[in-house]
Formats: C-alpha cells, structure tokens, sequence
C-alpha cells in the first residue's frame, strides 16, 4: 500500500471512532492503530470490514468476526459500518441476519471528520465580514446620494 492509501485508511478509521464519539486516550489509540494496520494490510481482502453494533466494534474477514474491542463507553444507537475507504450508517439487524449490507447513508457523519468544524467556522467568519463590509459600502453609497 503506497503513502496516500495510507493516510486515506488513517483518516477514513479516524472518521470512524469519531463517529462513534470514542474519546482520545490510549484505549482508542489502541483500536485505531489495529484498525489501520489490519485494514492497510498485504492480508486485507474485499469485503474485510469494522462494524460498531451495540457498544461493540467487531472486524469482519470472509464473513467471520477476526477480532471484537468492547467500547462500552460508547452509546451509539446506529450501527457504523467501515471498510478502511467508506464508512456509512447500515441497518445492522439485516447484516446480522443475512450478511448483506444495506447502507443507509452518512448523514450526521461529516461532521465527524477531523477539521470540519474549524473549516466551518472559518467560512462563517469569512461570510460575515463580507456581509460587514457590503453594508458598510451601501451604507457610504447611500450617504453619498444623500449629500449629492
């Protein structure tokens, strides 16, 4: 796997435990670096996958849970699905019950990638002293007519 796919599986699992709200500390330090190695790896397959269902992220190879992290911490009442490239909300009782994923979107999930808020916040700010600095021109525009 060559330096970009990496970092894309970093940051794609990192959008992953955020989602789950899984808070900084060695414990998700732990998960995480798991996750991108297991995911980035020469071992990884089509199909391989993390799963988060019921304060549980279990790694799915062929089908078979490969490995289980218990989050109890975690609350999260969707089920996050994460193959290292795409994550998404999947309605977890049909992949439990058949195996197949049924993706239910990533709605709520952006805002889980890391930067988004501040990027927002930045365009807010930036939005806003455009609209200061318009209505101060309308304003020197309409006082010039006016003193005209």
């Amino acid at each position: 796997m060559n330096a970009p796919e990496l970092q894309r599986t970093a940051y794609t699992v990192e959008c992953f435990l955020n989602a789950l709200r899984l808070d900084d500390g060695p414990a998700r330090t732990a998960i995480e670096e798991w996750l991108v190695r297991w995911l980035a790896g020469a071992a990884h397959r089509k199909g391989d996958c993390a799963i988060y269902r019921k304060s549980a992220i279990d790694c799915y190879s062929g089908g078979k849970v490969v490995k289980s992290f218990a989050v109890p911490e975690v609350t999260q009442a969707r089920t996050l699905w994460c193959d290292g490239s795409k994550l998404s909300v999947i309605d977890g009782d049909e992949y439990l019950g058949s195996g197949k994923l049924v993706m239910l979107g990533v709605a709520g999930l952006v805002l889980t990638m890391p930067g988004v808020a501040a990027a927002e916040a930045a365009t807010r700010k930036k939005d806003d002293q455009r609209s200061s600095s318009n209505n101060n021109n309308n304003n020197n525009n309409n006082n010039n007519n006016n003193n005209g």
